[in-house]
Order: C-alpha cells, then structure tokens, then sequence
C-alpha cells in the first residue's frame, strides 16, 4: 500500500490513524493498517467526533474532513429526528438544548405543540442558550453537565459576560430566551429544576420619542417635489441618483392614508379595493413582513379603510376609469422592482424632506406612525381591528365578521389624518 503522508501543517482535525497501534501518527511501519482520520470536537457539546475516511490521498482526505465536519456542524433544525432522540430525561445540558429548538420547530417528539415563532427568533434563541452552554466550560465538563447542574453561580457568571457584552436590550433578550428554556424543560419536559433565570433583574430600555409628521410638514415636502432638484446624492462617492416620478405625490399620499408598510403599499393594485354589503370601501392587504416570518399565508390580514380624503385621492388617481383593473397604484408602468421601489422612494422622501428645510429627522416609515397615530385617537382600543384577521380567506371568500366590518364603516366615517 501506498504511505500515506501529511505536510508539515496538516488542515486542522486530520490525521493518520493506525489500526494495529490505536493512535494518530505513530511514525510506525504498519503502512497496511494505516488510513486518513478526521477528529473534531463539536462545539455545542464538546465532545470528540472522528471518522476513519476512505481517501487514499492528501487533498481527498481534506475534502472529506470538510464535508465531515460540515455534517456535525450542521443545525438542530436540519438534523433527523432520531438524531436528537434521547432515552427518558437524562440528557446533558447541551442535548437540551437540541431539543429545545425542536420544540420551537413543532418537530419531532413536538409535533403536536404548535409553535408560532420566526426562524429569525429561533436561531436568536438558540444562540442565547448556546452562549450559555459556552459560559460553562472553563469550570464544567458539558459531556456530563446536566441541565439540574446549573446553579446560581453559573448564572450570576452569564450574567456578568452578558452586561459585558451587550446593550440593554439585547441583554434583556438572552435572559428572556434562557428563562423560556428551563420553562420548557420544567413545563414541557417534566424536569424537576429550578429556574434561576426567571428572577434575573432585567435593564431598563429607554422609550423611544414618537415622531409623527404634522400637516404643514407634509405639505412642504409635496410643494418641495415641484420646487426643488430631482438629483439626489446616494453614496458616499458622489453618485447622483433621479428621485422625480409623476406619481411621487401620490405615493407619499397613499402611504400617509393607507398606512401599511412600503412592500405592502408598492403591491397593492386597483384590483385590490373591496366593498362590505354596507357599501364601505376599504383595502385587504396581505400581510407580507408576518407571511416571510412563519413562511406561511394563512397569517392574519391588514385593513385600510377607505375613508372621504382617500377616496378623493383615488379619484384624483383615475379610480373610476381603472378600478377592478390589475395595474399597480404605484408606479403603473412596471419600471422598478419593488425592492428598488422602496429604496427609491425612501431617498425620495428623505431628499425632498431636506429640500423643504425641515430639520426634524423622520422619514418614509413615520407615515406610516402617523396614519396610526390619527387612527388610534379615534378608534382607541379597536385600532387592532383593522390591522389583522386570522385567515387568507378573508381574501378569497370577500367575508368580514361583524367587528371588523363596524370598525372599518366607523373609520371610514370618522378617520381623517391630521385631523
């Protein structure tokens, strides 16, 4: 058999493994016994993983080194189930927290346990409990450490790395994700623990102002859009972008009157306006940023009532020559991608802000605070009611349960923005 070599820095974790004498690298004569070997220590549970490869050459035993460890890297979340299937509740800390993210998946042993969280929140979750995990291995062997292990002294040490770490806010959010953990594990799991971490003092978060835009404020940058240079500059280089369309005015208008979010208002066509059997006209928009989240359509529904200032602007627009039509409110043509929309529009909004001398820093999304902001003061605790329902077939069947008809015909009615 062909010797096997490694160079003088091997990639790290591969080594040449002997089978009669049991150990790595030897520098024995056994070349007959001897095969390329992967060693890793797994991160989560640092425990040691090898595998004896099949290469017969260097750079082929450093592809299955890579692909070797790219399988024990990989997420829980991709992971088969019988790869996190643990006999009763004797598990180590870190297999906990494996099945932990199954159950914030609904996957595995808890399938039958819906859970409505965002990939985004999950990954944030898990990575909080792994920091945890982390916090523990300069004073605790984790291939034993059990979650009835943890003590306050453990904690009181997270504690003290996350204040080094992280703003309050963030702070705030790994103890909130390490205190749902152990609740998983006392609720769900039937462990027997105490949970040290739901007592933890969490920092204080500043409230943020509330800015909203005033009438005259507005009004400025609608006159500013015929007044001022359509030129923008948008990097750092100098470059100078075109921010002038003849629909702009309209657009602001609509974000101002509709208030959803930019994706949501740039979607929206004339196809899209609905009339209740009470002859109320109002807008059903889909609740894109929530559908993205939970990569699910049957999320809750948006409402836009369309009350006397919007319906003049749709007037204004060309409504009675282009409703039921599919062309887009904005940008009618199809020249942009929504994602391009966006980002032209929110430099427009910020460059005709500028050019009106207003000094107060809002922008495009504070349309969208204020259309709230009015709407709340009239409609007070039933505000919600126009901004979600529980199912797509809202949509597909034209069917408002009475509450939400009431509060879309009083808003309708009674809404108007800046009063």
């Amino acid at each position: 058999m062909k010797k096997l070599k490694l160079p003088p820095k091997p990639f790290n974790g591969l080594k040449i493994w002997c089978r009669k004498c049991r150990q790595n690298n030897t520098g024995c004569k056994h070349e007959d016994s001897k095969c390329y070997r992967a060693n890793v220590i797994n991160p989560v549970t640092s425990k040691h993983s090898s595998k004896m490869l099949t290469a017969l050459n260097y750079d082929d035993a450093v592809k299955q080194t890579i692909e070797f460890k790219k399988e024990l890297h990989r997420k829980p979340s991709l992971r088969k189930k019988s790869e996190v299937q643990y006999k009763g509740n004797n598990y180590t800390l870190a297999e906990a927290i494996l099945k932990f993210d199954l159950y914030l998946q609904s996957d595995g042993e808890y399938k039958h346990l819906k859970n409505k969280v965002s990939r985004k929140h999950r990954t944030e979750t898990i990575g909080y409990c792994v920091q945890f995990c982390e916090s523990l291995k300069p004073k605790h062997n984790l291939n034993t450490y059990k979650p009835s292990d943890v003590s306050k002294g453990d904690v009181a040490n997270f504690f003290v790395l996350m204040e080094e770490k992280y703003g309050n806010h963030a702070f705030n959010k790994s103890f909130t994700s390490l205190t749902s953990f152990f609740n998983f594990l006392i609720d769900v799991e039937d462990l027997l623990l105490k949970n040290h971490f739901k007592n933890c003092i969490r920092k204080p978060i500043p409230k943020r102002k509330s800015i909203t835009i005033s009438k005259s404020e507005f009004d400025k940058i609608l006159s500013a859009i015929d007044t001022a240079p359509p030129k923008y500059k948008t990097t750092h280089k100098g470059r100078m972008d075109n921010v002038y369309y003849p629909w702009l005015k309209h657009a602001f208008r609509l974000f101002l009157h509709i208030g959803g979010r930019r994706e949501e208002i740039l979607n929206l066509r004339w196809s899209d306006v609905y009339e209740t059997d009470q002859g109320t006209k109002l807008f059903i928009i889909r609740n894109l940023k929530v559908e993205r989240m939970f990569k699910d359509e049957d999320v809750e529904m948006k409402y836009a009532p369309i009350g006397v200032d919007l319906m003049d602007l749709l007037i204004e627009m060309g409504y009675d020559q282009k409703k039921d039509t599919d062309d887009k409110l904005i940008d009618p043509e199809n020249l942009f991608t929504n994602n391009t929309l966006k980002e032209k529009l929110s430099d427009a909004f910020t460059h005709y802000r500028r050019c009106a001398g207003i000094e107060k820093n809002f922008t495009l999304k504070h349309l969208r605070k204020t259309y709230l902001t009015w709407v709340k003061q009239t409609m007070g605790e039933r505000t919600n009611k126009l901004s979600s329902h529980s199912s797509m077939q809202v949509l597909k069947d034209h069917y408002l349960d009475p509450t939400i008809i009431d509060a879309i015909e009083i808003a309708a009615l009674n809404v108007k923005i800046f009063g």
